[in-house]
């Protein structure tokens, strides 16, 4: 009896050991991963790094920062120096100003690339695929990703999200057609903190 404890034991322990295959979820179920971990959300705040892969240069540049979110269309970011900045997005309208004192510019993104068009999609449960968006998902560990290719005459090529299993989102990566990559890994996130408007400005 001992020695098939203790060979059930060892078989235990080999089997933790061994990779867990990533598991391919339907694009449904990806979406609705993605919505889960929003619904009950209003907004948060975390601190990250960023990593911006241009396209003109073979060097990464690696930024530290903090990012804001409010539900339904409100984003912020600051990034530290040296390479300081802050972007704010108000639906379809981003704005970034570069340093301390340098030029305010102004982008309007199409419609459907709207933050509150997204939220949208993602507030009731999903049963299909919005038209022209592709969706790849996979399940790993405590993790899933959503990878999402929407449609195509817009600046984003593609956008993956990485979410822990509790909802919580640990990486953001926005693909440019451009050829621009940026990565955003997300740390000390905290959920429903009462952000107001006064927290998203550029000031």
């Amino acid at each position: 009896m001992k020695s098939l404890l203790s060979f059930l034991f060892v078989l235990l322990i080999l089997t933790a050991a061994l990779p867990v295959q990533a598991r391919s979820l339907t694009p449904v179920e990806g979406l609705e991963a993605l919505r889960r971990s929003f619904s009950g959300m209003q907004d948060f705040t975390a601190d990250l790094t960023q990593e911006k892969q241009l396209s003109i240069m073979k060097k990464k540049l690696v930024m530290q920062g903090q990012i804001r979110f409010k539900k339904p269309d409100r984003f912020f970011m600051e990034l530290v120096p040296p390479y300081s900045s802050k972007v704010l997005l108000k639906d379809t309208v981003l704005q970034q100003r570069l340093g301390t004192q340098g030029e305010l510019q102004r982008i309007v993104l199409p419609p459907e690339q709207g933050l509150s068009r997204w939220f949208a999609t993602l507030a009731k449960p999903v049963t299909a695929v919005p038209e022209g968006m592709e969706v790849r998902a996979e399940q790993n560990n405590s993790q899933t990703s959503v990878t999402i290719r929407p449609a195509k005459n817009g600046q984003l090529k593609e956008l993956t999200v990485v979410l822990h299993d509790d909802g919580t989102v640990r990486k953001l990566v926005l693909e440019e057609r451009g050829g621009d990559k940026t990565t955003m890994t997300f740390r000390k996130t905290r959920k429903n903190v009462g952000l107001t408007e006064a927290d998203f400005r550029l000031e």
